[in-house]
């Protein structure tokens, strides 16, 4: 893993993910604290050992309340849903757009004194460097599925035994506005392994946004349509937004 720098607002990010993603695909993910881990929720500490339980139990209730509910069977459609609702699953986010990784590392820009920093991974490396080919996957793929299925069935063999203990970079299907705006993408785990962990040069970089940076990023991403109702499409969201600026119109407090 490498650090590469601070940066203090959205020309200094653009600068450095321009020069980077001209070499290949790159996804993107903020974290408001630079503290937080790089895993899947589900691993982390209060819900180790619960991952059927949660799954299972999603489902059974689930089912009841959902208007267009996939196939029991369709396992794949099932975890995005869960993902999408906040339960804890074996999926990591990422976003195709560092903007959109920006607004996620500095929504809280007023309400603590943390760095926040932007995660960038090369899903090919990852890809290739866990034994599978070096395209991204559909998360409805053979291959995503059957390390998918262990997060239903704690028992359950795959056919194809490299699939045990990996981390896949695939895609999601596109059947919310959510994912599509925010351009979604995942990392499969199926292990407990961390991504910081893995050793290939130019796999995962780090970008730092200081405390006292967020507010102007927050602010410059807001002119550039990067916002709370663009991020969160719904009706109360877009309400929440018109009365936040209305509330800072006039109001820069950085030179």
């Amino acid at each position: 893993m490498e650090h590469i720098q601070m940066v203090h607002n959205l020309g200094e990010l653009i600068e450095i993910i321009d020069e980077l993603s001209q070499k290949e695909v790159l996804w993107y993910r903020g974290h408001a604290d630079k503290e937080w881990e790089l895993i899947p929720s589900v691993q982390r500490q209060e819900f180790i050992g619960k991952e059927q339980n949660l799954a299972n139990d999603f489902y059974m209730k689930a089912s009841v309340t959902l208007r267009d509910k996939p196939d029991f069977r369709n396992y794949s459609a099932w975890l995005s849903i869960m993902r999408h609702y906040g339960l804890p699953t074996r999926l990591l986010d990422w976003s195709r757009s560092p903007l959109i990784a920006a607004y996620f590392a500095t929504e809280n820009w007023g309400r603590d004194d943390k760095d926040g920093c932007i995660w960038i991974i090369s899903p090919s490396k990852l890809n290739a460097k866990e034994g599978f080919e070096e395209y991204l996957y559909s998360i409805d793929s053979h291959t995503a599925l059957q390390m998918i299925r262990p997060a239903f069935k704690k028992e359950y063999e795959p056919e194809n035994k490299r699939v045990i203990d990996k981390i896949l970079a695939c895609y999601p299907i596109e059947h919310d506005m959510r994912i599509y705006v925010q351009q979604s993408a995942f990392t499969l785990h199926n292990t407990e392994r961390k991504l910081v962990d893995i050793e290939k040069e130019g796999l995962l970089q780090c970008i730092t946004i200081p405390w006292k940076a967020k507010e102007r990023i927050a602010y410059e991403l807001n002119i550039m349509g990067i916002s709370l109702s663009h991020v969160y499409p719904d009706a109360q969201n877009i309400a929440a937004e018109l009365v936040y600026q209305n509330q800072i119109i006039g109001e820069k407090r950085w030179n």
